[in-house]
Parts: C-alpha cells; structure tokens; sequence
C-alpha cells in the first residue's frame, strides 16, 4: 500500500469513475486502474462495483474510505510540518524596532551576503513585544533596547551603545551647532515614532530630568517619513547618530550630556542547536557586533 494509490482510491471515490479521476489527477487511466487493482489485490477484497455506469463503494470499500482519509490528511500534516521544520532550519526570523532596524540594516545585508542560503525574515514591533515574541517563539533573535535578558531560557549580549542626536536640516537656526541642551531642543517641534517605545522613553527621561517638556507635534509608525519631516524642515527629531550620518542632508548635533543607547541581541539558549541560528551569532561575535567572551557552546 502506497500513498499515490490511496490518493488514486480517493479521487476514484470522489469521481465514481476512473477516467475522471485519472483526468482530474493528470495521469493515464490505465495508471489509476492499476492502483485500484493493485490495493484490491493486497487485500484480496473488492473496493468498487459498477452500477449503472458509475463506480461506487463496496462496504470493505466504504470501511477503506474512511481510512483513507484519515491516513492522507497525516501525511498531509507530516509533509506541512517537515516542509516548516526545513524552512525554519534555512532562515531566521528577526526581531527589530524601526529605529534598531536603521541600525543594523548593514549588519543583516552583510550577512546576506556572506550568507545566501540562508534567508532572513524581519518581523516589526518595539522592544517589549519583541522580547515577548521571542519567548513565545514566534521569532529567533531580537535586537533591542535595553539590557533585561533575564529569563532563564534566554541568552543576551550587549551590542554596542549607540548615540542618540538631534537632527534638524541644512537651513535650521541649530544646523551650526555642534551640542544642544534639552531646553534649547524644547523650543521646536518634534516628530518622533510611535512603535519606538523604549526609544522614546529614553528621550522623554531626560526631558524630565532636565525639567522641560518636549513639543512633539508629530507622530509616525514610519522612520522615512520622520527623516521625511526633519528634512522638510517642519520639526526635529531623534535619530542614532549612525542613522542620521547616512542622510546626507540632515545635520546630526550631540546633547549635553550625551544620551547613548543601550542595544542587546536575545536568543533562547537552546536554539544555538540550529544551524542557521549559530551561524548568525557566530557572524555577530566575529564582526564584533556582539560581546561574546563565552564560547556559544555555554549559552545552552
């Protein structure tokens, strides 16, 4: 018993007649009438009768029918989970904030490149979710904010600090300026980016600190549209200095003092047993993305 000829009997079921089937299925007619035969001799039983010009089901074929269906819907699930077991032993799913995205695009491009085989699906979302995702397994590594690898299931090492800048464009009052104060940036409008929460909690930190309260009259999901805005002239906004150095007609100026940004990279510690996974965090420690003190082996 084969599984094309137990797809055959089903089709064969399914159309009362075996041209049918085996036009339905795209193969000859004395293809499926082997199959049928084939099963009919294995079990020395009749599954078909014909009655009036059509073939219908034995009561042994009837009992086989519903078996039938059972077995094909498991190979079904079977070759669906195999099919996702490859696909997630060939890519890697990454967690990143819009802003963190910006950042590390080069990152991911490079490995791209070093890396084809292996295929990268970015997946959205601010740190706090992302932290949630990778603990529901929903994706494999998260680049985020902060340094709160905790769980006991979860690897983390820091990423280098990033310096958060003011940008304003070319012709802004403050493009001459090197450093700003927090009350100076309080004088302009603001946009910044909805899904950035960890980010934007930063910034509106020191304004507390600093005892002034920002004018953020703009709000965008988009981190184009906040460079699109900033470059307008319409309002500032915060941007990682390595962001801001890439957009060649913004002016990135450093605070007093200087707010830097904590970024961590996350996995679940027994993922290092996937391939494409302990390529990527090899990738990482080699490129010195990552401070890896430990070799992998001990993050299981």
């Amino acid at each position: 018993m084969k599984l094309h000829q137990l797809r055959y009997f089903q089709e064969v079921c399914r159309q009362h007649s075996i041209t049918k089937a085996a036009e339905e299925l795209h193969i000859s007619q004395p293809a499926v009438s082997a199959a049928i035969r084939e099963l009919e001799e294995e079990f020395g039983l009749r599954l078909f009768k014909r009655s009036h010009k059509k073939l219908i089901l034995t009561t042994e074929g009837s009992y086989f029918s519903l078996e039938v269906e059972e077995l094909l819907q498991k190979a079904k699930q079977i070759a669906d989970d195999m099919t996702r077991l490859q696909k997630k032993n060939t890519s890697i799913r990454v967690g990143l904030p819009p802003m963190i995205e910006a950042l590390e695009i080069p990152l991911l491009a490079l490995f791209h490149k070093d890396h084809p085989d292996i295929r990268l699906e970015l997946h959205h979302g601010n740190s706090l979710s992302l932290r949630k995702a990778l603990q529901d397994d929903r994706i494999d590594i998260a680049i985020v904010s902060g340094q709160d690898g905790d769980q006991d299931t979860m690897a983390a090492r820091a990423m280098k600090r990033s310096e958060i800048v003011y940008c304003v464009n070319q012709s802004h009052p403050y493009a001459r300026e090197k450093v700003l104060s927090l009350p100076q940036v309080a004088q302009d409008d603001l946009v910044e980016i909805e899904d950035s929460q960890k980010f934007r909690e930063t910034i509106l930190e020191r304004f507390h600190q600093e005892r002034c309260t920002p004018r953020i009259q703009w709000s965008t999901t988009q981190l184009y549209t906040k460079i699109q805005l900033i470059r307008s002239g319409v309002a500032g906004g915060f941007l990682y200095r390595t962001v801001a150095e890439r957009e060649p007609e913004l002016v990135p100026i450093s605070l007093n003092p200087p707010l830097y940004y904590e970024i961590e990279m996350l996995w679940q510690k027994n993922s290092v047993e996937n391939e494409a996974i302990r390529t990527f965090l090899e990738f990482a420690r080699k490129h010195g993305v990552i401070k890896e003190p430990e070799n992998l082996e001990q993050t299981k």
